[in-house]
């Protein structure tokens, strides 16, 4: 944990790609369990700023903190760091050759240096934990997309991590296959896991968040508990946004 006791802190973050200025000196502070929901237009930076708190986007100026460790300091161990952060991308991201308990295993043996027989028993665990314990040895080609993207957060799960960093990750998927993955992520939040969600389902969002953040043109605009912010939005932008989307 970090000094001020949150898990993760940035710190007047601002990147630029060329001349396109992303993410316009962005501060967080996010404490252990807490649940913070990034909503907003596309573009606005919701996936560049979750990216830059496991440093997959290196920020052009700031900050970022993690568990007590400057990860925008040269000389941290990045691999290290991100060992303890679990990432779920819009795209699954499953190894197609793997069947789906090899997929978990993989960087259990390799990464963390157990054991097969070790990594097998905490792919099973995991995989019973997303209700797919009967699917261990299917490939992703005989899951749908809504099992595949279990499978994918039950192997971020499988490295213990104290961060779960969720981007877009049911936009992908067809309608009748989100709520199996919202979910999962609902037990997530109740078990107490501290998680950072990039999404366009409000109703999670409202449901499930302890905190909101509105971003548009690379800024956090309004922030607050979700509810307050759906009923009683303050800044015309967000107003603007909730009409469209709820």
């Amino acid at each position: 944990m970090n000094d001020d006791g949150t898990l993760v802190r940035l710190d007047d973050i601002h990147k630029w790609f060329g001349d396109l200025y992303v993410l316009q000196g962005i501060d967080l502070a996010i404490r252990p369990q807490e649940v913070v929901v990034l909503i907003g237009p596309s573009g606005s930076g919701k996936s560049t700023l979750l990216r830059t708190i496991n440093m997959l986007e290196e920020p052009t100026e700031g900050q970022v903190w993690f568990d007590g460790t400057e990860l925008t300091h040269i000389r941290t161990d990045l691999n290290e760091a991100r060992a303890h952060m679990g990432m779920v991308f819009q795209s699954f991201n499953l190894f197609p050759h793997l069947k789906a308990i090899e997929n978990l295993t993989l960087a259990l043996i390799k990464v963390l240096g157990l054991s097969r027989e070790e990594a097998e028993d905490r792919a099973m665990e995991q995989l019973d934990h997303v209700g797919l314990s009967d699917k261990a040895d299917s490939y992703p080609s005989q899951l749908s997309g809504g099992q595949q993207q279990r499978v994918a957060i039950a192997r971020a799960l499988a490295m213990r991590p104290k961060l779960m960093l969720f981007d877009e990750a049911t936009s992908a998927l067809d309608p009748e296959l989100v709520s199996e993955v919202l979910g999962v992520m609902q037990d997530l939040a109740e078990e107490g896991m501290t998680m950072v969600v990039v999404t366009h389902e409000m109703g999670f969002a409202r449901e499930v968040g302890n905190r909101l953040l509105f971003m548009d043109e690379g800024a956090i605009v309004e922030e607050g508990v979700p509810a307050d912010v759906f009923a009683h939005p303050r800044h015309e932008r967000t107003k603007s946004f909730l009409s469209q989307v709820l």
